[in-house]
């Protein structure tokens, strides 16, 4: 009776632990679906980040009026209306934008940057995700960017 004890108690001990292990790889892995940004899931995301930047900055140009008047985000929306796909890979994040052509990626509830980029330039200015404290703030000049 003692061996029988021991042999259940034993395979009860290792599947719980199995399942205790399994249960929190499983948590870490979709809290970091999330809240990571990682270079794999942000690159294909600054790749775009350029034509986002162009489109805003080709708004402002043809809609001076209209584009001053617009908070930063409704500048955005406006400026990418003829065509909706340039915004479809940034769904669940924040997409700032200036007149000067600058656009800012946030996090989905604002508070933190992923990066910065102007539409002079062909590569993502200010790349700011790997930094867990970066606010979701413009820090980029057009003037020190741009010729």
């Amino acid at each position: 009776m003692d061996k029988t004890f021991k042999i259940i108690s034993i395979t009860f001990l290792r599947r719980t632990t199995a399942t205790l292990l399994c249960g929190i790889a499983l948590l870490t892995t979709s809290a970091c679906a999330k809240g990571c940004y990682t270079d794999e899931k942000m690159q294909p995301l600054a790749a775009t980040a350029t034509d986002l930047a162009r489109a805003v900055m080709r708004f402002a140009k043809n809609n001076p009026g209209e584009a001053a008047s617009l908070d930063d985000q409704e500048l955005v929306r406006r400026a990418t209306a003829f065509d909706p796909n340039l915004l479809e890979s940034y769904k669940g994040l924040v997409v700032r934008g200036t007149v000067d052509g600058i656009i800012l990626v946030c996090t989905g509830d604002g508070r933190r940057g992923l990066f910065e980029d102007a539409e002079c330039s062909d590569k993502v200015d200010e790349p700011v995700w790997p930094d867990k404290s970066a606010p979701c703030a413009f820090t980029l000049k057009v003037e020190s960017i741009c010729p």
